[in-house]
């Protein structure tokens, strides 16, 4: 009797977490969005929250107005990219290279000392 009583919590937990995890893509940055800026180094107002852009080439990259909220760029090199609105609000920058980069706002993005900072210092960057 008890196994029949505990179906149907496992059913309404099982089902919580399969709306959970389809809630949690959707907030996840935009896949075409990620791809247009890989492939163009363009990629002005995306959604670029969450994407896994660590040890990428974006050199010159435009990513203005971007939000890049807890994207993963550790190792990236973002040399001369626009960074000028991009949200960087619990985005990875350790190791990053940023020499050149303009507009940037560095408040609550990660750094450590292997961070190159727009004006070729090392990090963290202010």
């Amino acid at each position: 009797m008890q196994t029949l009583t505990r179906r149907p919590h496992f059913l309404l937990l099982l089902s919580a977490a399969i709306v959970l995890s389809a809630i949690t893509v959707a907030l996840a940055a935009n896949a075409g969005q990620v791809q247009q800026l890989l492939s163009t180094k363009k990629c002005a107002l995306c959604d670029l929250s969450d994407a896994q852009l660590g040890g990428k080439n974006l050199t010159g990259a435009d990513v203005s107005g971007a939000n890049l909220s807890n994207a993963s760029l550790y190792g990236a090199t973002l040399r001369n990219a626009n960074l000028d609105g991009a949200v960087l609000n619990g985005a990875d920058l350790r190791a990053a290279d940023l020499k050149g980069a303009t507009g940037a706002a560095f408040a609550g993005a990660l750094m450590d000392a292997r961070t190159v900072c727009p004006s070729g210092s090392a990090g963290p960057c202010s």
